[in-house]
């Protein structure tokens, strides 16, 4: 069905609204009366129907087509007579028309027959087109022949029910009353006289016109064009997969023709002209073609693209040809020069395969190594040829042999040897290209704009020369006397070399935010996984996470529904007992792939290489974790590429129990599917100096990098929707790039140039009713970070505090060089400043500074110790807490005064009600005295607050948000211009706010002046303590914001924003301060400050690589 532009869903309940009665008047008329009554069971489907269609015009537009759709398909089913009284067909027909009531055997159809007069009734309103294959009338005669000889052809065309009706002449003889275009009647049977056709001949190209009519609603004999014939063809061609019987559609032209209706069938024969030019599309050399049903086509397109008949997929081969001009071939590696695959008998290829199996440990670097000798095997057995083909050669020879491999003339020229061998260079002589020079050509011609400054091409090289040194340390007389060529001058090293990483970093808080989602979405995964796998149920396409995660130290958000749909199922073996239960085939279970998950999450919380996750050994990863409640376990890595031996990192306990947790879950898989509890080579390399690994993340059969896709596209897509949902800001590291050919560095870089041309990325959408293929861009969400963008972020993030060493030995195994080259500076202000806000902080001296900085949070009123104090004696209690209230409006005309601590010494505990700043004896509700005296909930103003002590931190912090407001007000009022109105509200709403601080800070200072000795005491649950206020004149810009932030931590309404902006925007160094000295420090890099303040506040108070790690490990909501 494909929707017309005037479809929506207005349109479709309006025309509802005038199908409706048309269709009960038109069922009254043309059914026998005892439909009316229902006598016996008996219906005519009308009320199911119009139930139906009530039901789903209350939906949106989407569910409106989907519902349609649905009801086409069945229509095309009952017409071509496809198992209509199965009970599946059976069921999706009550699921789309249910029935009201209990009705005949033979009725239950009507519904479906009606649902058919309603899709015909769109079609004529020029709203839809149908499928041809729906046809014009019912498979069933007897309800075709209601439909031809009674009202309800109100909803076909007339000449549709005409061709249906003349489809066969013992039918016309019967109906031809019921004829409804003139020159149908008049011409109809001398038209069958004068044409001797055949029964099967006259009704095929009858109905199938009548078909073509209704589908696409056509109520005028000038509307049968081209364009609806093709449409019925393609229509056909997508049913039977290209292969539709033949067809004729002649006889119906000719009646026309001869009946005056059209003046020529020339338009026919142009059809039958392109239906026999229209073929399946024969597949070509490098294209891949997909069926439209199938899920790279939809992967590619999407799921609701109508009339796709397949897509088009050019493999993409961007390799630049290098010509020589006697010789050219692509540029780059090349598989077909892999050792494993030329003359095992060559000394060449000989030597190679020994030389790779004695220095290779691992497959990755069999690999690579094969990659680059792939370029030396192209010269020797490629160029070389070809160059001593074209009679440039001189009397030189092809080296068959090492020792045949002269470095004057394959590599370096020499004047001393062309001398010596002047009888062979002939005078068309010319050099070869040398082999550094072809080595470059071919990795230079094949690198990505993005990568053009790479080391590719002295890498190769590197590899090539340790050959030749492998052959000239060999005992044989077939390179007895080799020598490296590449020795000396020509082995000097072109390239560049990368100060730091160049992988992709992001905000410190985007990553902390990361951290926390996946860990919660982790955990409750492994939970369901667990029992989808014990009950034997397949895992849901989604997960919902009843928890909260913090990301902007506010209000806790819920993380909801994540959307599992782009993670394949892992095919696993269901348990004995689950087995068989709904028959002999039900033998697997279908669970989420946690593994992407799992290692993204541990992947965050350490400084690990994905390849080492992968193969964590699951029988001895475990083997140092204690027993003990700590904070901190020790995991112990199995492998890795730069080491020899297995090597431990620290992690959180809530890490090492997640990854605990998928140690379990794989034991209970591996009980009814015992090979994934087999030890594998590593990397499927036999030779491996790791021997076989026991894989923790295993739960495939195959397991590698392919095997297990690390979904890291799809996982931070749905981290950045959650983000999205909850309003929360952020920098997205996610853009929309071509799925195909093009990494998304290269895209970036080539998007950036203005660079970017589209044809490489290209796929081809061939449409059943679109004879010209469509080009094609397919596009994805891709994100930026990678796995080692992580490992990146840990030691941006813990390296300028830990110190490199520390990072390298707790946290990644990397040496403290690698630590430093991984180390970047992040690319928000914010993140940065943060970092200096720790350092700040840990820098404070506290042998000079005993009396810690009292926060908001930490002198809170104890409730319960103040609750059992007031009881025990309310008098004691004001005088311990310095308890005080204030009427500020206090006369002297008589009248009883309201007073707090009056009502606290009388109140119960249920009616006080305890606020930050102050509090409440009447449980917070105000009144009816105060009300009418300063108004509700004016507790600055207030007679019945009381302030005690503990309140005064909160009291300072709240001035100070006050005073950041007011100084906002007066800015807007200073430099804006603004209308009268808008200059008169911001002058009221900076009255109320200094009216509010003035109050505030009038019971600030009765309170301190009540104090003893001018020292104010705080009370806590053991006693008083006295802790230290700061004076902000007396600190630097970057101390103020740091001890702001620290005094208000917590709690987040006593954030101004001109404090967060600060926090935000504040992007200068703090100052190194020497004891009691003022002196300014050299400027250094960011990094370069932040480790070298921590690392000497951390030498001269004592601490510890292992409590450096608990001290600045960041927790997490």
């Amino acid at each position: 069905m494909i929707y017309l532009e005037a479809f929506d869903a207005e349109k479709f309940r309006q025309l509802l609204s005038e199908f409706k009665p048309k269709l009960k008047m038109y069922c009254l008329e043309s059914y026998p009366s005892e439909y009316e009554r229902k006598f016996r069971s008996a219906s005519d489907g009308c009320d199911d129907l119009i139930t139906a269609l009530e039901r789903v015009s209350h939906r949106d537009l989407n569910e409106i087509k989907a519902f349609l759709e649905a009801g086409e398909s069945l229509l095309i089913r009952e017409k071509r007579g496809m198992k209509v009284k199965t009970s599946e067909y059976r069921d999706e027909l009550e699921t789309l028309i249910p029935l009201q009531t209990t009705v005949r055997v033979n009725d239950t159809q009507n519904r479906l027959h009606n649902f058919r007069l309603f899709v015909s009734f769109l079609a004529m309103k020029n709203v839809v087109r149908l499928n041809c294959l729906v046809g014009s009338h019912p498979k069933s005669v007897k309800a075709a022949e209601r439909i031809s000889a009674s009202a309800l052809r109100q909803f076909v065309p007339p000449l549709a029910v005409d061709f249906w009706i003349g489809a066969s002449v013992n039918r016309h003889k019967e109906l031809q009353d019921h004829i409804q275009t003139s020159f149908f009647k008049e011409s109809y049977l001398r038209f069958i006289d004068a044409e001797v056709l055949s029964i099967d001949k006259l009704g095929e190209a009858f109905r199938r016109i009548a078909d073509i009519i209704v589908a696409n609603g056509i109520t005028s004999v000038s509307d049968i064009s081209l364009e609806c014939l093709l449409s019925y063809h393609d229509d056909l061609m997508e049913y039977y997969q290209g292969s539709p019987a033949a067809y004729n559609l002649r006889p119906a032209f000719d009646f026309l023709v001869m009946a005056g209706a059209i003046s020529s069938s020339s338009f026919y024969d142009e059809f039958t002209r392109q239906r026999a030019a229209i073929q399946k599309t024969k597949p070509q050399k490098n294209v891949q073609v997909y069926d439209s049903s199938s899920s790279k086509c939809i992967s590619y397109i999407g799921a609701n693209v109508q009339n796709v008949k397949e897509v088009r997929v050019p493999s993409n081969d961007r390799k630049v040809v290098l010509d020589y001009g006697y010789w050219s071939d692509t540029s780059g590696t090349d598989a077909a020069f892999h050792s494993e695959k030329l003359d095992q008998n060559n000394i060449w290829i000989a030597a190679q395969q020994d030389f790779i199996r004695s220095t290779s440990g691992e497959s990755g670097t069999v690999k690579q190594k094969n990659s680059r000798l792939s370029i030396l095997n192209k010269y020797l057995f490629s160029y070389l040829p070809a160059y001593f083909k074209s009679g440039l050669s001189g009397s030189f020879t092809y080296p068959a042999s090492p020792n045949q491999l002269i470095h004057s003339l394959f590599v370096q020229r020499s004047n001393v040897y062309e001398v010596e061998n002047r009888d062979k260079f002939t005078e068309n002589f010319q050099y070869p290209v040398p082999l550094q020079q072809f080595v470059y050509d071919m990795t230079a011609s094949a690198s990505k704009l993005n990568t053009k400054n790479n080391n590719s091409g002295r890498d190769a090289l590197a590899v090539i020369s340790s050959f030749f040194d492998f052959l000239a340390a060999l005992d044989s007389d077939l390179v007895k006397d080799f020598k490296n060529p590449l020795d000396g001058s020509a082995k000097k090293k072109v390239g560049k070399r990368y100060a730091k990483n160049r992988k992709y970093v992001f905000s410190l808080n985007y990553w902390l935010g990361l951290r926390s989602f996946c860990k919660l979405i982790t955990n409750q995964m492994l939970d369901e996984v667990a029992n989808d796998f014990k009950t034997g149920q397949d895992s849901k396409d989604y997960i919902n996470v009843c928890q909260d995660v913090n990301i902007e130290g506010d209000s806790p958000m819920n993380i909801g529904r994540v959307s599992l749909e782009s993670f394949k199922k892992v095919k696993l073996i269901k348990r004995e007992e689950q087995r068989g239960l709904n028959g002999v085939k039900d033998l697997n279970v279908y669970i989420t792939d946690f593994i992407p998950w799992a290692m993204m999450t541990l992947l965050l919380h350490s400084g690990l290489r994905r390849a080492n996750a992968l193969w964590l050994d699951d029988r001895e990863c475990f083997s140092l974790v204690t027993t003990e409640d700590q904070a901190f376990q020790t995991l112990l890595v199995s492998t890795d590429k730069a080491k020899t031996e297995p090597f431990p990192i620290v992690l959180t306990s809530e890490i090492m129990a997640m990854l605990q947790k998928v140690s379990v879950t794989k034991k209970a898989f591996v009980e009814s599917n015992p090979t994934l509890g087999e030890a594998i080579p590593y990397k499927g390399y036999e030779d491996s100096k790791w021997g076989k690994i026991s894989p923790l993340f295993r739960i495939k059969n195959k397991h590698d990098e392919v095997a297990c896709r690390h979904y890291f596209n799809e996982i931070i897509n749905e981290y950045e929707a959650f983000l999205s949902r909850n309003a929360i800001e952020f920098q997205p590291t996610t853009l929309y790039a071509p799925q195909l050919h093009y990494q998304l560095d290269e895209f970036v870089h080539l998007v950036n140039d203005i660079n970017f041309d589209t044809r490489h990325c290209e796929i081809a959408v061939d449409y059943w009713d679109v004879h010209e293929a469509a080009s094609f861009v397919p596009i994805a969400k891709k994100t930026q970070i990678s796995p080692h963008s992580l490992r990146t972020m840990s030691d941006s993030i813990f390296a300028p505090i830990l110190g490199a060493d520390v990072v390298g030995k707790l946290m990644s195994g990397q040496s403290e060089e690698t630590v430093g080259y991984y180390t970047k500076e992040l690319p928000d202000s914010a993140s940065k400043d943060f970092i200096n806000e720790v350092i700040e902080y840990l820098s404070i001296d506290k042998s000079t500074t005993p009396i810690d900085l009292v926060t908001v949070k930490e002198a809170e009123v104890d409730q319960a110790s103040f609750e059992d104090d007031l009881k025990e004696s309310p008098t004691a209690t004001v005088n311990k807490y310095n308890a005080r209230s204030v009427n500020f409006g206090a006369t002297d005309d008589g009248e009883v005064q309201l007073n707090g601590l009056m009502e606290l010494n009388k109140a119960t505990p249920n009616c006080i009600a305890y606020y930050r700043t102050h509090i409440c004896p009447v449980s917070g509700d105000c009144p009816k005295k105060v009300i009418n005296e300063i108004g509700e909930k004016k507790c600055f103003a207030c007679p019945l607050a009381v302030v005690t002590n503990n309140h005064l931190p909160a009291i300072v912090a709240t001035i100070r948000s006050l005073c950041d407001q007011i100084k906002t007000k007066n800015t807007y009022l200073e430099h804006f211009d603004m209308l009268e109105t808008e200059k008169d509200e911001l002058e009221n709403q900076r009255a109320d706010l200094i009216a509010e601080a003035s109050y505030w800070e009038a019971r600030r200072a009765i309170a301190e002046e009540s104090g003893k000795n001018g020292e104010i005491y705080y009370v806590s649950k053991e006693g008083l303590e006295i802790m230290r206020t700061f004076n902000p004149a007396e600190a630097s810009e970057q101390a103020r914001l740091c001890l702001r932030l620290r005094e208000t931590e917590g709690i987040p309404k006593l954030h101004s924003e001109k404090l967060k902006l600060q926090a935000l925007r504040l992007r200068r160094k703090i100052q190194l301060k020497a004891k009691d000295s003022h002196a300014e420090c050299d400027v250094m890099s960011d990094i370069e400050y932040v480790a070298q303040v921590f690392n000497l506040k951390s030498d001269l108070q004592g601490i510890t690589n292992s409590e450096k790690l608990k001290l600045l490990l960041l927790e997490e909501e």
